[in-house]
Protein backbone atom coordinates (compact mmCIF):
# COMPACT_ATOMS: atom_id res chain seq x y z
CA UNK A 1 0.00 0.00 0.00
CA UNK A 2 2.67 2.13 0.61
CA UNK A 3 4.57 1.80 -2.49
CA UNK A 4 1.07 2.65 -4.32
CA UNK A 5 0.81 5.74 -2.59
CA UNK A 6 4.68 6.93 -3.38
CA UNK A 7 3.88 6.32 -7.21
CA UNK A 8 0.66 8.20 -7.03
CA UNK A 9 2.55 11.05 -5.62
CA UNK A 10 5.43 11.38 -8.45
CA UNK A 11 2.50 11.21 -11.12
CA UNK A 12 1.02 14.32 -9.37
CA UNK A 13 4.08 15.88 -9.60
CA UNK A 14 4.48 15.36 -13.10
CA UNK A 15 1.31 16.84 -13.73
CA UNK A 16 1.08 19.99 -11.90
CA UNK A 17 4.47 21.30 -12.75
CA UNK A 18 4.91 20.13 -16.37
CA UNK A 19 8.36 21.92 -16.48
CA UNK A 20 9.67 19.91 -14.13
CA UNK A 21 11.49 16.33 -14.75
CA UNK A 22 12.31 13.71 -12.11
CA UNK A 23 14.46 10.65 -13.28
CA UNK A 24 14.83 8.97 -9.92
CA UNK A 25 16.80 6.41 -11.39
CA UNK A 26 19.37 9.22 -12.09
CA UNK A 27 18.90 11.62 -9.36
CA UNK A 28 18.99 14.59 -12.25
CA UNK A 29 16.29 17.32 -12.11
CA UNK A 30 16.19 20.12 -14.95
CA UNK A 31 14.33 23.15 -14.71
CA UNK A 32 12.92 25.83 -17.19
CA UNK A 33 12.39 29.47 -16.25
CA UNK A 34 11.19 32.77 -18.25
CA UNK A 35 14.23 34.66 -19.66
CA UNK A 36 16.70 36.69 -17.84
CA UNK A 37 17.01 39.97 -19.75
CA UNK A 38 19.94 42.55 -19.69
CA UNK A 39 18.63 45.84 -21.46
CA UNK A 40 20.04 48.99 -22.01
CA UNK A 41 19.44 52.07 -24.28
CA UNK A 42 21.44 55.63 -25.50
CA UNK A 43 19.92 58.72 -26.44
CA UNK A 44 19.72 60.30 -29.73
CA UNK A 45 18.34 63.69 -31.51
CA UNK A 46 14.67 62.42 -31.26
CA UNK A 47 15.80 58.64 -31.12
CA UNK A 48 16.48 56.00 -28.60
CA UNK A 49 19.03 53.16 -29.77
CA UNK A 50 18.07 50.16 -27.87
CA UNK A 51 19.96 47.32 -27.10
CA UNK A 52 19.69 43.93 -25.34
CA UNK A 53 21.16 39.94 -24.51
CA UNK A 54 19.18 37.64 -23.25
CA UNK A 55 20.00 34.04 -21.36
CA UNK A 56 16.73 31.87 -22.12
CA UNK A 57 17.47 29.43 -19.30
CA UNK A 58 15.75 26.32 -21.04
CA UNK A 59 12.94 27.82 -22.99
CA UNK A 60 13.42 29.46 -26.22
CA UNK A 61 12.75 32.87 -27.05
CA UNK A 62 9.75 33.37 -29.22
CA UNK A 63 9.76 36.81 -29.61
CA UNK A 64 10.39 41.02 -28.16
CA UNK A 65 7.38 43.30 -27.44
CA UNK A 66 8.64 47.00 -26.50
CA UNK A 67 6.40 49.77 -25.91
CA UNK A 68 7.35 53.36 -24.22
CA UNK A 69 5.24 56.56 -22.80
CA UNK A 70 6.35 59.51 -20.72
CA UNK A 71 7.72 58.83 -17.73
CA UNK A 72 4.77 61.57 -16.20
CA UNK A 73 2.14 59.83 -17.80
CA UNK A 74 2.52 56.29 -17.46
CA UNK A 75 -0.89 55.40 -18.09
CA UNK A 76 -0.91 57.18 -21.95
CA UNK A 77 1.05 54.21 -24.55
CA UNK A 78 3.12 56.30 -26.73
CA UNK A 79 3.68 53.61 -29.31
CA UNK A 80 4.28 49.24 -29.61
CA UNK A 81 6.58 47.53 -31.50
CA UNK A 82 6.53 43.55 -31.88
CA UNK A 83 9.83 41.71 -33.10
CA UNK A 84 11.14 38.66 -33.90
CA UNK A 85 13.07 36.17 -31.98
CA UNK A 86 16.00 37.04 -33.42
CA UNK A 87 16.29 40.61 -32.68
CA UNK A 88 18.69 42.03 -29.94
CA UNK A 89 18.75 46.15 -31.00
CA UNK A 90 16.29 48.85 -32.84
CA UNK A 91 16.27 52.19 -32.63
CA UNK A 92 13.42 54.23 -31.91
CA UNK A 93 12.91 57.12 -33.95
CA UNK A 94 9.91 60.06 -34.22
CA UNK A 95 10.51 60.52 -30.18
CA UNK A 96 10.19 64.02 -27.99
CA UNK A 97 13.06 65.78 -27.68
CA UNK A 98 13.95 66.66 -23.75
CA UNK A 99 11.22 64.44 -22.54
CA UNK A 100 12.38 61.50 -20.12
CA UNK A 101 10.72 58.47 -21.81
CA UNK A 102 10.03 54.98 -20.35
CA UNK A 103 10.78 52.18 -22.49
CA UNK A 104 9.71 48.56 -21.66
CA UNK A 105 11.27 45.59 -23.34
CA UNK A 106 9.29 42.21 -22.79
CA UNK A 107 10.81 38.66 -24.17
CA UNK A 108 8.42 36.33 -24.36
CA UNK A 109 9.06 32.26 -23.98
CA UNK A 110 6.89 29.38 -23.23
CA UNK A 111 8.31 29.52 -20.01
CA UNK A 112 6.70 32.55 -19.16
CA UNK A 113 7.32 36.72 -20.01
CA UNK A 114 9.91 38.77 -19.09
CA UNK A 115 9.93 42.66 -18.88
CA UNK A 116 12.82 44.88 -18.66
CA UNK A 117 13.27 49.00 -18.19
CA UNK A 118 15.16 51.90 -19.11
CA UNK A 119 14.39 55.84 -18.46
CA UNK A 120 15.79 57.92 -21.66
CA UNK A 121 15.59 61.59 -22.63
CA UNK A 122 16.04 61.83 -26.01
CA UNK A 123 18.15 64.10 -27.55
CA UNK A 124 16.46 67.69 -28.84
CA UNK A 125 19.07 69.98 -31.07
CA UNK A 126 16.72 72.81 -31.12
CA UNK A 127 16.07 72.95 -27.60
CA UNK A 128 19.35 72.59 -27.03
CA UNK A 129 20.62 75.72 -28.80
CA UNK A 130 17.58 77.83 -27.43
CA UNK A 131 18.15 76.94 -23.76
CA UNK A 132 21.95 78.02 -24.81
CA UNK A 133 20.90 81.00 -25.87
CA UNK A 134 18.48 81.82 -22.79
CA UNK A 135 21.18 81.23 -20.38
CA UNK A 136 23.90 83.77 -22.01
CA UNK A 137 21.50 86.60 -22.92
CA UNK A 138 20.56 86.02 -19.11
CA UNK A 139 23.78 85.89 -17.87
CA UNK A 140 24.94 89.13 -19.83
CA UNK A 141 24.42 93.14 -18.41
CA UNK A 142 22.08 94.91 -20.94
CA UNK A 143 22.73 98.97 -21.14
CA UNK A 144 21.70 100.82 -23.62
CA UNK A 145 23.09 104.71 -23.92
CA UNK A 146 20.03 107.27 -23.94
CA UNK A 147 21.29 108.48 -27.86
CA UNK A 148 20.44 105.25 -29.02
CA UNK A 149 17.24 104.05 -27.28
CA UNK A 150 15.16 106.49 -24.74
CA UNK A 151 11.46 105.51 -25.21
CA UNK A 152 9.52 101.53 -25.13
CA UNK A 153 9.49 101.73 -28.74
CA UNK A 154 13.18 102.67 -29.12
CA UNK A 155 14.42 100.09 -26.52
CA UNK A 156 12.53 97.39 -28.17
CA UNK A 157 13.72 97.95 -31.54
CA UNK A 158 17.37 98.16 -30.45
CA UNK A 159 17.19 95.29 -28.49
CA UNK A 160 15.58 93.01 -31.40
CA UNK A 161 18.69 94.69 -33.65
CA UNK A 162 21.00 93.75 -30.84
CA UNK A 163 20.08 89.96 -30.18
CA UNK A 164 19.82 89.66 -34.16
CA UNK A 165 23.19 88.12 -33.75
CA UNK A 166 21.71 84.59 -32.42
CA UNK A 167 19.83 84.31 -35.48
CA UNK A 168 23.21 83.05 -36.83
CA UNK A 169 22.66 79.63 -34.89
CA UNK A 170 19.34 79.32 -35.95
CA UNK A 171 17.35 81.18 -32.73
CA UNK A 172 15.00 84.01 -33.69
CA UNK A 173 13.79 86.65 -30.92
CA UNK A 174 10.17 86.40 -31.73
CA UNK A 175 9.11 89.06 -29.41
CA UNK A 176 10.04 91.48 -26.84
CA UNK A 177 8.04 92.54 -23.88
CA UNK A 178 9.22 95.66 -21.96
CA UNK A 179 8.13 96.48 -18.30
CA UNK A 180 8.57 98.94 -15.87
CA UNK A 181 10.40 101.47 -18.02
CA UNK A 182 11.72 104.82 -17.09
CA UNK A 183 13.45 107.22 -19.51
CA UNK A 184 16.73 108.69 -18.95
CA UNK A 185 17.19 112.70 -18.61
CA UNK A 186 20.08 114.16 -20.74
CA UNK A 187 22.97 115.67 -18.62
CA UNK A 188 23.01 119.76 -19.13
CA UNK A 189 25.01 122.59 -17.07
CA UNK A 190 22.03 123.25 -15.60
CA UNK A 191 20.91 119.37 -14.75
CA UNK A 192 24.42 117.97 -14.14
CA UNK A 193 22.66 114.94 -11.57
CA UNK A 194 20.02 114.44 -14.10
CA UNK A 195 18.69 110.19 -13.46
CA UNK A 196 19.76 107.33 -15.65
CA UNK A 197 16.76 105.90 -17.45
CA UNK A 198 15.85 101.76 -16.69
CA UNK A 199 13.80 99.33 -17.61
CA UNK A 200 12.98 95.55 -17.41
CA UNK A 201 12.71 93.03 -20.14
CA UNK A 202 11.53 89.71 -21.65
CA UNK A 203 12.79 87.70 -24.75
CA UNK A 204 10.64 85.05 -26.31
CA UNK A 205 12.55 82.79 -28.04
CA UNK A 206 11.61 80.52 -30.98
CA UNK A 207 13.81 77.71 -32.80
CA UNK A 208 11.96 75.20 -35.22
CA UNK A 209 8.57 74.49 -32.94
CA UNK A 210 10.72 74.84 -29.36
CA UNK A 211 9.46 78.52 -27.84
CA UNK A 212 11.86 79.20 -24.66
CA UNK A 213 10.92 82.87 -22.15
CA UNK A 214 14.14 84.21 -20.50
CA UNK A 215 13.59 85.82 -17.39
CA UNK A 216 13.07 89.03 -16.15
CA UNK A 217 16.47 91.07 -16.89
CA UNK A 218 17.39 94.03 -15.53
CA UNK A 219 18.87 96.35 -17.65
CA UNK A 220 19.94 100.58 -17.70
CA UNK A 221 19.57 103.37 -19.69
CA UNK A 222 22.54 105.47 -19.26
CA UNK A 223 22.86 109.19 -19.85
CA UNK A 224 26.40 109.62 -18.55
CA UNK A 225 28.89 107.25 -19.87
CA UNK A 226 30.52 107.42 -23.40
CA UNK A 227 29.76 104.46 -25.36
CA UNK A 228 30.58 102.67 -28.71
CA UNK A 229 28.52 100.39 -30.11
CA UNK A 230 29.46 97.55 -32.39
CA UNK A 231 27.28 96.35 -35.19
CA UNK A 232 28.36 93.21 -37.35
CA UNK A 233 26.41 92.77 -40.99
CA UNK A 234 27.11 89.13 -40.77
CA UNK A 235 28.11 86.94 -37.16
CA UNK A 236 28.95 83.69 -39.07
CA UNK A 237 30.59 83.29 -42.47
CA UNK A 238 32.14 80.58 -44.28
CA UNK A 239 36.15 81.36 -45.22
CA UNK A 240 36.27 83.32 -48.30
CA UNK A 241 32.98 85.47 -47.13
CA UNK A 242 33.48 88.91 -46.45
CA UNK A 243 32.50 90.36 -42.98
CA UNK A 244 32.59 93.85 -41.83
CA UNK A 245 32.24 95.27 -38.37
CA UNK A 246 30.88 98.88 -37.91
CA UNK A 247 31.40 101.20 -34.67
CA UNK A 248 29.48 104.02 -33.66
CA UNK A 249 30.83 106.17 -30.95
CA UNK A 250 28.71 108.41 -28.60
CA UNK A 251 29.82 111.28 -26.55
CA UNK A 252 33.75 110.88 -27.84
CA UNK A 253 35.61 113.40 -29.29
CA UNK A 254 38.73 111.47 -30.80
CA UNK A 255 37.76 109.40 -34.19
CA UNK A 256 40.60 107.45 -34.37
CA UNK A 257 39.30 104.15 -34.26
CA UNK A 258 41.46 100.80 -32.99
CA UNK A 259 40.48 97.16 -33.84
CA UNK A 260 41.67 93.96 -31.92
CA UNK A 261 40.68 90.87 -32.55
CA UNK A 262 41.31 88.33 -29.68
CA UNK A 263 40.97 84.22 -29.36
CA UNK A 264 38.74 84.79 -26.08
CA UNK A 265 36.61 86.69 -23.92
CA UNK A 266 39.76 87.79 -21.86
CA UNK A 267 42.65 87.71 -23.74
CA UNK A 268 44.06 90.95 -24.65
CA UNK A 269 44.24 90.39 -28.54
CA UNK A 270 46.11 91.90 -31.55
CA UNK A 271 45.92 94.78 -32.98
CA UNK A 272 44.04 94.74 -36.55
CA UNK A 273 43.29 98.03 -37.60
CA UNK A 274 43.81 101.53 -36.54
CA UNK A 275 42.27 104.51 -38.84
CA UNK A 276 39.73 107.10 -39.01
CA UNK A 277 37.20 104.71 -40.36
CA UNK A 278 34.58 103.28 -38.23
CA UNK A 279 34.38 100.05 -40.33
CA UNK A 280 36.64 97.13 -39.82
CA UNK A 281 36.65 94.19 -42.64
CA UNK A 282 37.53 91.06 -41.08
CA UNK A 283 39.91 88.66 -42.40
CA UNK A 284 38.10 85.42 -42.53
CA UNK A 285 40.66 83.10 -44.65
CA UNK A 286 41.22 81.13 -41.55
CA UNK A 287 38.35 79.14 -39.73
CA UNK A 288 38.18 79.82 -35.70
CA UNK A 289 35.80 81.62 -33.18
CA UNK A 290 36.93 85.84 -33.07
CA UNK A 291 35.88 87.73 -30.10
CA UNK A 292 36.35 91.65 -31.94
CA UNK A 293 36.36 94.81 -30.47
CA UNK A 294 36.96 98.65 -30.56
CA UNK A 295 38.91 101.38 -28.31
CA UNK A 296 38.37 104.92 -29.85
CA UNK A 297 39.29 107.98 -27.37
CA UNK A 298 40.08 105.63 -24.10
CA UNK A 299 36.80 104.01 -24.27
CA UNK A 300 36.52 100.12 -25.62
CA UNK A 301 33.40 98.62 -27.02
CA UNK A 302 32.04 95.18 -25.68
CA UNK A 303 33.25 92.12 -27.42
CA UNK A 304 31.34 90.25 -29.92
CA UNK A 305 31.80 86.80 -31.36
CA UNK A 306 32.21 86.10 -35.02
CA UNK A 307 32.59 82.71 -36.24
CA UNK A 308 34.28 81.66 -39.14
CA UNK A 309 33.69 77.95 -40.61
CA UNK A 310 35.19 75.80 -43.44
CA UNK A 311 31.94 75.37 -46.09
CA UNK A 312 29.86 72.56 -45.25
CA UNK A 313 31.12 69.19 -47.50
CA UNK A 314 28.69 66.09 -47.21
CA UNK A 315 29.51 62.68 -47.19
CA UNK A 316 29.42 60.65 -50.37
CA UNK A 317 29.72 57.30 -49.46
CA UNK A 318 31.37 54.74 -47.17
CA UNK A 319 33.12 51.69 -47.69
CA UNK A 320 33.82 48.74 -45.54
CA UNK A 321 37.29 46.94 -46.19
CA UNK A 322 35.36 43.55 -45.93
CA UNK A 323 32.33 42.07 -45.72
CA UNK A 324 33.08 38.59 -44.08
CA UNK A 325 33.76 37.26 -40.79
CA UNK A 326 34.84 34.31 -39.47
CA UNK A 327 32.91 32.57 -36.30
CA UNK A 328 34.12 33.43 -33.46
CA UNK A 329 36.66 35.59 -34.05
CA UNK A 330 36.76 38.88 -33.70
CA UNK A 331 37.07 41.72 -36.47
CA UNK A 332 37.46 45.47 -36.76
CA UNK A 333 35.17 47.37 -38.89
CA UNK A 334 37.91 49.57 -41.01
CA UNK A 335 36.33 51.46 -43.36
CA UNK A 336 36.71 54.81 -45.70
CA UNK A 337 34.71 57.99 -45.90
CA UNK A 338 34.20 59.59 -49.00
CA UNK A 339 35.56 62.68 -49.72
CA UNK A 340 38.38 62.88 -47.37
CA UNK A 341 38.13 66.15 -46.75
CA UNK A 342 34.39 65.37 -45.73
CA UNK A 343 32.86 68.08 -42.67
CA UNK A 344 31.44 65.08 -40.42
CA UNK A 345 33.52 61.33 -40.39
CA UNK A 346 33.06 59.98 -37.25
CA UNK A 347 30.70 56.89 -37.79
CA UNK A 348 28.66 54.97 -35.10
CA UNK A 349 28.22 50.95 -35.80
CA UNK A 350 24.93 49.78 -34.85
CA UNK A 351 23.45 45.91 -35.22
CA UNK A 352 20.07 46.05 -36.84
CA UNK A 353 19.76 42.00 -37.23
CA UNK A 354 22.18 39.71 -35.95
CA UNK A 355 21.14 37.18 -38.32
CA UNK A 356 20.59 34.48 -35.67
CA UNK A 357 24.48 34.91 -35.86
CA UNK A 358 23.93 35.94 -31.95
CA UNK A 359 26.85 38.84 -32.63
CA UNK A 360 28.03 41.40 -30.46
CA UNK A 361 29.55 44.75 -31.10
CA UNK A 362 32.00 46.95 -29.02
CA UNK A 363 32.80 50.09 -31.16
CA UNK A 364 34.21 49.14 -34.02
CA UNK A 365 35.08 45.65 -32.88
CA UNK A 366 32.94 42.45 -34.22
CA UNK A 367 31.89 39.31 -33.14
CA UNK A 368 29.78 36.45 -34.35
CA UNK A 369 29.54 32.79 -32.55
CA UNK A 370 27.76 31.22 -35.69
CA UNK A 371 27.60 31.40 -39.34
CA UNK A 372 25.02 33.85 -41.18
CA UNK A 373 24.49 37.38 -42.09
CA UNK A 374 24.87 40.58 -39.91
CA UNK A 375 23.08 43.60 -40.73
CA UNK A 376 24.91 47.03 -39.75
CA UNK A 377 24.32 50.22 -40.09
CA UNK A 378 26.82 53.23 -40.64
CA UNK A 379 25.43 56.28 -39.57
CA UNK A 380 27.15 59.92 -39.59
CA UNK A 381 26.04 62.05 -37.42
CA UNK A 382 25.53 65.59 -39.12
CA UNK A 383 27.04 64.08 -42.39
CA UNK A 384 24.44 65.49 -44.41
CA UNK A 385 23.51 69.05 -44.53
CA UNK A 386 19.77 68.18 -43.86
CA UNK A 387 20.85 65.24 -41.50
CA UNK A 388 22.87 62.16 -40.83
CA UNK A 389 24.09 59.98 -43.22
CA UNK A 390 23.54 56.16 -43.10
CA UNK A 391 24.20 53.41 -45.10
CA UNK A 392 23.58 49.53 -44.63
CA UNK A 393 26.01 47.01 -45.02
CA UNK A 394 26.01 42.69 -44.84
CA UNK A 395 28.38 40.70 -42.94
CA UNK A 396 28.84 36.84 -43.50
CA UNK A 397 29.69 34.97 -41.18
CA UNK A 398 31.56 31.62 -41.96
CA UNK A 399 31.94 28.66 -40.45
CA UNK A 400 35.51 28.52 -38.88
CA UNK A 401 37.69 25.91 -40.72
CA UNK A 402 40.45 23.12 -39.11
CA UNK A 403 42.79 25.43 -41.15
CA UNK A 404 42.08 28.44 -39.31
CA UNK A 405 42.92 26.71 -35.93
CA UNK A 406 45.09 28.82 -34.08
CA UNK A 407 48.10 26.77 -33.97
CA UNK A 408 49.86 25.40 -30.90
CA UNK A 409 53.64 25.73 -29.74
CA UNK A 410 54.30 22.49 -31.05
CA UNK A 411 52.93 23.25 -34.30
CA UNK A 412 55.71 23.33 -37.50
CA UNK A 413 55.95 27.18 -38.21
CA UNK A 414 59.42 26.70 -40.20
CA UNK A 415 58.00 28.49 -43.23
CA UNK A 416 57.43 31.91 -43.08
CA UNK A 417 54.22 33.78 -42.92
CA UNK A 418 54.87 36.71 -45.54
CA UNK A 419 51.46 38.39 -47.14
CA UNK A 420 51.58 42.19 -48.75
CA UNK A 421 49.77 44.86 -49.75
CA UNK A 422 50.25 48.64 -50.67
CA UNK A 423 49.13 51.82 -49.35
CA UNK A 424 48.49 54.49 -50.45
CA UNK A 425 50.29 57.68 -49.70
CA UNK A 426 50.34 60.20 -52.19
CA UNK A 427 49.19 62.89 -49.55
CA UNK A 428 53.18 62.45 -48.19
CA UNK A 429 55.22 64.90 -49.85
CA UNK A 430 57.62 62.59 -52.11
CA UNK A 431 56.17 59.57 -51.46
CA UNK A 432 53.22 57.96 -53.67
CA UNK A 433 53.09 54.61 -52.02
CA UNK A 434 54.83 52.35 -49.59
CA UNK A 435 55.03 48.19 -49.71
CA UNK A 436 54.13 46.81 -46.73
CA UNK A 437 55.23 43.55 -45.88
CA UNK A 438 53.85 41.04 -42.38
CA UNK A 439 56.17 38.74 -42.27
CA UNK A 440 56.29 36.23 -38.64
CA UNK A 441 54.95 39.10 -36.70
CA UNK A 442 56.97 42.06 -38.18
CA UNK A 443 56.16 44.62 -40.42
CA UNK A 444 58.66 45.89 -42.89
CA UNK A 445 57.61 49.15 -45.02
CA UNK A 446 59.48 49.60 -48.51
CA UNK A 447 58.82 52.78 -49.96
CA UNK A 448 58.81 52.49 -53.59
CA UNK A 449 61.84 54.70 -54.71
CA UNK A 450 65.11 54.34 -53.49
CA UNK A 451 65.59 58.18 -53.87
CA UNK A 452 62.84 58.40 -51.11
CA UNK A 453 64.34 56.07 -48.63
CA UNK A 454 67.65 57.46 -48.71
CA UNK A 455 66.27 60.78 -47.82
CA UNK A 456 64.02 59.64 -45.39
CA UNK A 457 67.43 58.19 -43.88
CA UNK A 458 69.46 60.75 -43.96
CA UNK A 459 67.24 63.05 -42.04
CA UNK A 460 66.76 60.69 -39.51
CA UNK A 461 70.63 60.23 -39.26
CA UNK A 462 70.06 56.66 -39.83
CA UNK A 463 73.53 54.98 -41.87
CA UNK A 464 73.07 52.89 -44.80
CA UNK A 465 75.30 50.44 -46.23
CA UNK A 466 76.63 50.89 -49.56
CA UNK A 467 74.15 49.99 -51.14
CA UNK A 468 71.68 51.71 -49.85
CA UNK A 469 69.77 49.06 -47.58
CA UNK A 470 66.43 49.32 -48.31
CA UNK A 471 63.97 48.64 -45.58
CA UNK A 472 66.22 50.08 -42.94
CA UNK A 473 62.51 51.09 -41.08
CA UNK A 474 60.94 48.60 -39.19
CA UNK A 475 58.03 48.15 -36.92
CA UNK A 476 57.78 45.45 -34.25
CA UNK A 477 54.57 44.68 -33.01
CA UNK A 478 54.90 42.42 -29.69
Amino acid sequence: MRKTIKAAAITLIIIIAAEIYCAASQGVISVTAAPTIEFSGVAGDHSAYLSWSVTENGAYVEGYEITYCYADSPETELGKLTLPADSNSITLSGLSGGIEHVIKLTAHSSAGSTTATVYITPNDPDLAAVTAVKNEIEASSVAIHMNLANTKETVSSYLLSYFSRYNEYGVKIKDVIITDFEAAEPVSYANPDARAGYFTFILELQKGEVKLTTRKINAEIDNKTSIIFLVADKFSVMTGEEMTVTATALDINDKTYSWYSASSETDEGILIQSSESSKCRINTDKAGEYYVYCVCGGVSSSRIKLTVTEPFVPVSDIELSTDVLTASESGILRCTVTPVNAANKNIVWTIENDGGCLAELSGRTLTAYKPGTVTLKATITDGLPDGDYEKIFYITVKERSDSQSVPSDTDDQTEPQIKETELDCSKIKGIESVTVTLENGMVQITPVTDETVMRILSESNIETDADGLIGAVKFVYE
